[in-house]
């Protein structure tokens, strides 16, 4: 074949080649719009992990409050009468819970980091279900060490 021949694909090489590059641009765009969507989807999931923790955070020092008590408790038992041993051994077991429940949360709070952007949108939503789950097991551990601590006073 001649170099006329294919003159005449040309038109249609060049036609073809403008709808790859706009069908790329798209697609960019497209990826660009799912880059900005991603704060709000990653910060509303982040603002409901922190809102489980600001919620428990106070709380700690009411655990503290009761750990103290339990321990004065614990003090005043006469440890020769039977009864009293059984007490206080209740007693300091709800108090290793109260301990558990606090180590717990420094425990997570150590170990959380807020996502960055080039954490990338599934990876960031992904460890901050998992903080979410962890962060609620905490808030679990708290409420039942904190109730049974109330039930020893």
């Amino acid at each position: 074949m001649k170099r006329k021949d294919f003159k005449c694909l040309y038109p249609f090489l060049i036609t073809f080649l403008f709808s790859l590059s706009l069908f790329s641009c798209k697609q960019q765009q497209a990826s660009a719009a799912e880059d900005q969507e991603e704060p709000g989807e990653v910060e509303a999931l982040k603002g409901g992990v922190m809102g489980v923790h600001d919620e428990i955070m106070p709380r700690i020092g009411t655990l503290m409050h009761l750990k103290k008590e339990l321990k004065e408790k614990v003090a005043q038992l006469d440890t020769a009468d039977a009864d009293s041993k059984d007490e206080a051994a209740a007693l300091l077991l709800t108090i290793k819970d109260l301990e558990e429940a606090d180590e717990a949360m420094m425990q997570w709070m150590r170990t959380y980091e807020d996502p960055d952007q080039a954490m990338g949108k599934a990876r960031a939503l992904e460890y901050l279900e998992l903080k979410r789950k962890e962060i609620l097991t905490v808030k679990e551990k708290m409420e039942a060490s904190e109730t049974a601590a109330k039930s020893m006073l």
